[in-house]
């Protein structure tokens, strides 16, 4: 497991992006520049996201302050954040992965985020992680020029701190000063449950006396209260029986009432429908009076159309008469004319007159003249003329003209016979119609016969109606009374009722009992009266031993609870202040003996190791005699080569810092760490006591990752990549590196 890369962005002076990369082979990387370049900002950075969130440690105010400030050319940045990328394919880090990535990120409101492999985690994931790993709590991967002073400092408390971090007791000392801080808590809570306990036991004394009262109180209260459930339970029962007898009572008059009632709305119907039905019958006959008045207008003009049918009779039959009286006479005419023409056929003959042909053709003229005339002298009743000119041939023909002439005539009075004929049928068929129209007007009888009837039946609902009014008044009466008797009964069931009522309540406010329950309970009473007197005097009684505090019962059980409770939990408390000194005894048990097996490792591992540092030297470290382990100062006496025992305080400066160093890597020794880092440790070294330096960090390499900042060109010398850091930019933090190994390779 060893440290791939570093990367910054936002932190401190690191204002962009840097990466600053650790190759397997590089065991030494040196950081240099001058002074104020922020090459200690980059072991800030380191120590930051390994979990340090002490201020003081990363040298700012508060955490807020680690990020970018900005310069005059440049705005300040809104977050810091660091990452530490480890190649873990000895899988020293618990995860499944060849490389692990640790992130940390913070916001101006100093609210930080955690990333292992870019997923988001808690601070203690982180710490969790590195554990057992060499980089976790209390490990020395970041040694700094302020261990090399507390080391060397004259104040026994600061050489301490360093030593007791090596031993890893502090966790032993923060769970001392935890139970210390409960042993101090326990006491108090004793010292308080103590006066509490006092406190209780006298309220004890008095809740006594007045719980011994209360009981004697409640327990004639619950005689009393027995004895009026039980009569209360009585006067119920009596109410209820008269209720019920009531209500039977009410029960069956409203049955018959409402018997009654249906009977009498069965009446009313009835005379509603009678009164329908009288007025039913009164139009019915208002109809029959007016069909029989149409009645007799209609026999009226059938009589009278009959009597003009009889007249229009008589005259055509005299037409009739009058027809064949002409038909007779044009007859003798035709009789006549056939005689005439016999007579004519002797007469003029046209033949034998000169100018024969144009005579002839006058007379044809002349005779149709006199045909037309004579027709329309027999129209007009005369005789008709007769010219005979001519042949006989032409006066024959004249003859046959009349006679067709006369036959028309007859003809005509036939059709007019036939159609007067017609007519006197049709009038008799209308005389026989209106005959049976008459006759038809026998059923006004019957209608006079439906009059009667109606007007009877009418008389008849009239009468059974005013009987039913009669009876519904007679009813009307009759539910007065019943009505009354209701009243009566329900004023009753209510004063029962309110009776009951005030006895229910007074329970439930008593007693808090519904008079269900009340029923239920089984206490009985013989004397109603006694029961009263009984009550009485018990309520006398308790009015007597008033004032009385019923909670002391309770207050009492619950005091005695409370004073039970209170002794075990002082029992419990000393408990625990004993448990809490054996564990604070355990613990400096466990830290001394911790502590000095540290100390024994340490004094022989450092021995060695200045050993090495100083040719031929000696060095030991002891706890001063006389004093406890963990309280005891702890001296460090060097003896370098061909020189007598002597104190860190007589060295020389390079001399003590080498010692120190020589103190820093024995407890680096002691626990290990995958990398180390080393801010300014050889500051005060000399050029001798700088080759020793570096000798042992090549050493060291071997086992850890070196990474060192420094100003001195040897420790430069060994390392196997440079990192410069300078400023270009004034406030910003630039890195320029140098792999040494690569340059001498290519050389």
């Amino acid at each position: 497991m060893f440290l791939k890369s570093l990367v910054l962005r936002g932190f401190k002076t690191f204002a962009d992006l840097v990466e600053i990369e650790f190759d397997d082979y590089a065991r030494i990387t040196a950081i240099v520049g001058p002074n104020g370049c922020g090459k200690s900002n980059v072991l800030d950075a380191t120590r930051w996201v390994l979990g340090e969130d002490n201020p003081r440690e990363l040298r700012v105010a508060g955490l807020s302050d680690i990020i970018f400030a900005g310069t005059v050319e440049r705005k300040s940045l809104s977050l810091a954040e660091v990452s530490l990328i480890f190649d873990n394919s000895a899988g020293r880090i618990a995860v499944p992965f060849t490389e692990v990535s640790i992130k940390r990120r913070t916001f101006r409101d100093s609210e930080s985020e955690f990333f292992i492999n870019k997923n988001a985690c808690r601070l203690k994931d982180i710490k969790d992680l590195l554990r057992d790993t060499g980089l976790g709590e209390g490990t020395y991967s970041i040694i700094t020029q302020g261990q090399v002073d507390a080391i060397l400092s004259s104040k026994s408390d600061e050489r301490r701190l360093v030593f007791e971090e090596a031993a890893g007791i502090n966790k032993y000392k923060s769970r001392k000063i935890s139970a210390q801080k409960k042993l101090i808590s326990a006491e108090q809570n004793i010292l308080r449950i103590n006066d509490l306990k006092i406190e209780v036991g006298e309220q004890l004394i008095t809740l006594e006396s007045q719980s011994k009262k209360a009981k004697a109180y409640l327990e004639i209260g619950s005689q009393v209260k027995e004895t009026e459930i039980a009569l209360s339970k009585k006067l119920l029962s009596s109410i209820f029986e008269k209720k019920q007898t009531l209500q039977e009572e009410l029960d069956k008059l409203r049955k018959a009432a409402e018997e009654k009632k249906e009977t009498e709305e069965k009446e009313v119907n009835e005379i509603q429908s009678l009164r329908e039905q009288n007025k039913t019958l009164e139009n019915e006959i208002e109809e029959l009076a007016v069909k029989i008045e149409a009645e007799k207008d209609r026999l009226r003009d059938i009589e009278l159309d009959r009597r003009f049918a009889e007249s229009e009779i008589a005259r055509e039959e005299k037409r009739l008469g009058d027809i064949s009286r002409e038909v007779e006479v044009l007859q003798e005419k035709i009789s006549q004319l056939a005689h005439e023409m016999e007579q004519e056929r002797k007469g003029f003959d046209r033949a034998s007159v000169p100018f024969g042909g144009l005579v002839a053709g006058l007379l044809d003229e002349l005779q149709k003249i006199v045909v037309s005339l004579s027709s329309l002298f027999t129209l007009l009743g005369g005789k008709p003329i007769s010219l005979s000119f001519g042949s006989s041939l032409e006066k024959e023909e004249t003859y046959k003209m009349k006679l067709e002439f006369i036959n028309e005539e007859i003809n005509k009075l036939n059709a007019e016979k036939e159609n007067t004929l017609y007519g006197v049928g049709a009038h008799k068929a209308e005389i026989e119609n209106l005959n049976a129209k008459l006759n038809a007007g026998a059923s006004q009888q019957k209608l006079h016969a439906e009059l009667s009837q109606k007007k009877s039946a009418k008389e008849q609902a009239y009468q059974k109606m005013i009987d039913l009014e009669e009876r519904v008044r007679q009813e009307d009466k009759d539910e007065r009374k019943s009505l009354g008797e209701e009243t009566a009964i329900e004023i009753a069931l209510a004063k029962l009722e309110n009776e009951m009522n005030n006895i229910v309540e007074k329970l439930s406010l008593e007693y808090n009992l519904s008079a269900k329950e009340t029923l239920a309970h089984p206490g009985e009473i013989a004397n109603t009266a006694k029961a009263k007197k009984e009550v009485e005097e018990g309520r006398a009684r308790l009015r007597a031993m008033e004032p009385v505090n019923l909670l002391a019962v309770e207050e009492f059980e619950r005091a005695k609870e409370r004073f039970s409770f209170i002794e075990a939990q002082l029992q419990d408390l000393s408990s625990a202040r004993e448990n809490l000194q054996m564990l604070i005894i355990e613990l400096d048990q466990k830290a001394e003996q911790t502590f000095l097996e540290t100390m024994n490792q340490l004094s022989v591992i450092f021995s060695e190791t200045f050993a090495k540092l100083f040719a031929g030297g000696e060095a030991q470290i002891t706890l001063a005699p006389g004093a406890p382990p963990l309280e005891a100062e702890i001296e460090i006496s060097v003896r370098p080569s061909g020189r007598k025992w002597l104190p860190l305080s007589l060295l020389s400066g390079g001399e003590r810092a080498l010692s120190a160093i020589a103190i820093l890597f024995s407890l680096l020794k002691i626990r290990p760490s995958p990398f180390c880092f080393l801010d300014e440790v050889d500051a005060a070294l000399d050029e001798a006591n700088i080759g020793r330096f570096t000798e042992m960090l090549r050493d060291f390499s071997n086992q850890s990752q070196i990474i060192v900042i420094t100003h001195n060109k040897k420790t430069m010398a060994v390392a196997d990549t440079i990192y410069g850091i300078t400023m270009e930019e004034p406030g910003v933090s630039k890195v320029i590196s140098m792999k040494l190994t690569q340059e001498i390779a290519i050389a």
